[in-house]
């Protein structure tokens, strides 16, 4: 089948995930950076002739969709928002991109009922791991271990709409041990290689996602963290365990539990280390970008040929 990507693509992350995925499923894949190139994407589509169009919550998108759609009669159109918000009227400016495809995937339940009262063609498609980046260190050096090594690690924002996880950062960033945090306060971003060197050498990696609310959501963080090995302690929230299996992670409900769980974990060695075993092996084997664009393309199933 020919796939038109129409996916940001310059941050390496989620568009190069997708089209990588599509590609072990033994598709063609022609990628239009959505951010950077989307004026090109009509242009790409009478080039390729695609079957399916796969799109990203670029706004811009819309008239190009709609001019694919009169072109190519056949074509299958689908946009994935990879992000969620407790009211789906956040997404409004996205309104009419969504009402021209034919399936709209969202990665939580908890706003699947609102969203299918608008557009029944909406779908539960969560992240996963980009296996062909993030995975166990190929290589650990004396340098690395003087930046990454430490008991407890964040990676990511305390601000903006995520506001509420600063009371659970600064309950471990007063307790008495070695904790880094990267993304925020100052430090920078880790990504890809580094990323994994970060989660090798911190005994426990925090997962503090947002939008408990919204039931079966996680961050693609929690994806990355046991994609690349390591002990996952993650904010808990309803459907956690229909994600990840209860044995993979640990979780936490309030700062004082979290500070608990830390203190737990960092006494019991071989313990952590077996579930975060067990958690690289369970994501890396069910919850790749390959398995999540299968699950797409199953919902599908009837229309694609």
């Amino acid at each position: 089948m020919k796939i038109l990507l129409l996916f940001p693509m310059a941050d390496g992350q989620t568009g190069p995930a997708i089209g990588h995925a599509f590609k072990q499923l033994g598709h063609q894949v022609v990628a239009v950076d959505a951010k950077f190139d989307w004026r090109n994407s009509y242009d790409a589509s009478i080039r390729f002739e695609p079957d399916l169009v796969f799109c990203s919550r670029t706004v811009e998108l819309t008239q190009v969709v709609r001019d694919i759609k009169r072109k190519f009669e056949k074509v299958i159109t689908c946009v994935w928002n990879v992000d969620t918000r407790l009211d789906i009227n956040h997404w409004k400016r996205l309104f009419p991109l969504i009402g021209l495809c034919d399936y709209h995937f969202v990665p939580d339940t908890g706003t699947i009922s609102a969203w299918r009262r608008i557009y029944s063609h909406t779908f539960w498609l969560p992240q996963g791991v980009q296996d062909e980046i993030y995975d166990k260190p190929r290589m650990i050096t004396d340098g690395d271990r003087a930046m990454f090594s430490c008991d407890v690690c964040w990676a990511g924002t305390r601000t903006g709409v995520h506001r509420g996880r600063g009371r659970f950062l600064d309950a471990v960033s007063q307790m008495d041990l070695n904790y880094k945090q990267w993304g925020c306060a100052g430090a920078p971003k880790i990504y890809d290689e580094l990323h994994n060197k970060m989660v090798a050498l911190s005994k426990i990696n925090l997962g503090c996602s947002g939008w408990t609310e919204n039931e079966k959501y996680t961050s693609v963080r929690d994806y990355k963290i046991m994609g690349a090995g390591g002990f996952l302690l993650e904010l808990d929230r309803k459907g956690l365990y229909e994600i990840f299996p209860s044995d993979t992670l640990d979780t936490y409900k309030t700062p004082a539990e979290l500070v608990e769980r830390i203190r737990y974990w960092l006494a019991h060695d071989e313990e952590r280390e077996a579930i975060a075993e067990r958690g690289y092996k369970w994501v890396r084997g069910h919850a790749t970008y390959k398995d999540r664009i299968r699950l797409a393309l199953d919902y599908m199933k009837g229309e694609l040929k």
